[in-house]
């Protein structure tokens, strides 16, 4: 997979780097984060790769997530529903 592509899927599991983890507060937490992801799609393969992410997004894990490339990187956000 390059990292060029979009990818949309269940997220399995979000990584934090030992650094975030052990943050204080002289971090600036309304920025994203750099942090590994693990989205399966629908498909059933397990994507692998890293992504920024709000310090909050630990509530995504088991969501329908969609990790979209950008200027700034590959940015992870939660899958709105379309309304039908």
């Amino acid at each position: 997979m390059t990292e060029s592509t979009k990818v949309d899927g269940r997220l399995v599991a979000l990584h934090w780097p030992r650094e975030a983890v052990e943050a204080t507060m002289a971090v600036d937490t309304t920025k994203r984060q750099a942090a590994t992801a693990e989205i399966e799609d629908g498909s059933g393969v397990t994507h692998r790769l890293e992504v920024l992410a709000g310090w909050d997004a630990d509530y995504l894990v088991g969501k329908d997530v969609v990790a979209s490339p950008t200027t700034e990187g590959i940015v992870l956000s939660e899958k709105s529903e379309k309304a039908e």
